[in-house]
């Protein structure tokens, strides 16, 4: 789909696209031309207020590219937050009666 939207010149559709592909959890906030350049912001809460949302943005004279860097910045938050989890495997509890085997002597 992206490379059919790419070969028929709709740069800002494919790279709406490829963010809906690629980050599903990230949403186009605001798209907003001023003062010459076209100002993106995509975010995980678009609900949310802009205090308390986690943003990607950029600027830039293309609307496509604008898009296409926040894009990239938001990969590059979601790779960080990634590496910040936890390494150590998480298990549950097991159900029933825990016994201690160690001998203490």
């Amino acid at each position: 789909m992206v490379s059919r939207l790419i070969e028929s010149g709709a740069w800002t559709d494919a790279t709406l696209a490829l963010i809906e592909l690629e980050l599903p959890s990230w949403k186009l906030r605001r798209l907003v031309y001023d003062d010459g350049e076209w100002l993106c912001s995509l975010s995980k809460q678009p609900r949310l207020p802009l205090g308390l949302d986690e943003l990607a943005e950029a600027s830039h004279e293309s609307p496509p590219l604008a898009i296409l860097i926040a894009f990239l910045r938001a990969r590059q938050a979601t790779a960080e937050s990634a590496a910040s989890l936890p390494t150590v495997p998480q298990i549950r509890a097991a159900q029933g009666y825990a016994m201690c085997c160690d001998n203490f002597s």
